[in-house]
Formats: C-alpha cells, structure tokens, sequence
C-alpha cells in the first residue's frame, strides 16, 4: 500500500513570507553582530632574547596597525615595577634583561593590553 502525501495549501501560500522574513533577519543579523574579521584590532606582543644580555619587544595589533609611542612596562611577577617607557618608531623596545622574572606588558589603551612572560622567552 503506498502512502500518500497531503500538502496543506495555506503552507504554500505563506512560503515566500516566511523567505523573506528569514532573510531580512538574517541581514539584521549581520548588522546587528558583525564578523570579527570587521572588528579585529586585538594587541599582539611578541619577546625574544638577544643573546647579548639585552631583551627585544615587537608590538602592534592583529590588523597591522603599529604601536609606535604606546607604553611598555616590564615588572616582576609580583608586580613590582622595573620599567615603563614607549615603543619606538619600529613598534620595537630593547632593555636590559633583569635577573629575576618578568613579565612584560604592552598597553594600548585599557581594552587593549596584551603581556608576555619572562619564562615563554625562546619558546
């Protein structure tokens, strides 16, 4: 015995509505929560040692934007201050490498900070 299908006609009816609502809340989707290939600006900071007794950090962010003239600071692990200063024109800062622990900070602005530490270094 087969069986037998029966379409409601008032489904078929509303079909393109429904579409069209799906689509229209689809692109407010979009606008409403944006890819984040649109919003990416995340900090990136990267150390290495010299060899020479000195450390080196490159910042900047995830969309190539630099970060020439924004702040550095490099404290110990509980917290206490070695130094604060600026990365160069390069988005670059050399220091002289502590001998205790360390981690490294690159402040962008309050939302955007990113930090290294001391014992990723060569890694």
């Amino acid at each position: 015995m087969a069986s037998v299908r029966i379409e409601d006609p008032r489904r078929r009816k509303n079909w393109p509505f429904c579409a069209a609502r799906l689509r229209s809340f689809a692109g407010a989707g979009l606008l409403l929560f944006p890819t984040t290939a649109a919003r990416a600006h995340d900090p990136i900071l990267s150390c290495f040692d010299n060899n020479n007794g000195t450390i080196t950090c490159e910042a900047g962010y995830s969309d190539g934007a630099p970060s020439a003239g924004q702040t550095i600071r490099v404290t110990q692990t509980n917290k206490r201050l070695i130094l604060e200063d600026r990365f160069g024109k390069n988005s670059s800062f050399t220091f002289k490498k502590p001998n205790v622990d360390f981690v490294v900070e690159f402040i962008g602005d309050p939302s955007h900070r990113a930090t290294f530490d001391s014992e990723d270094i060569g890694k």
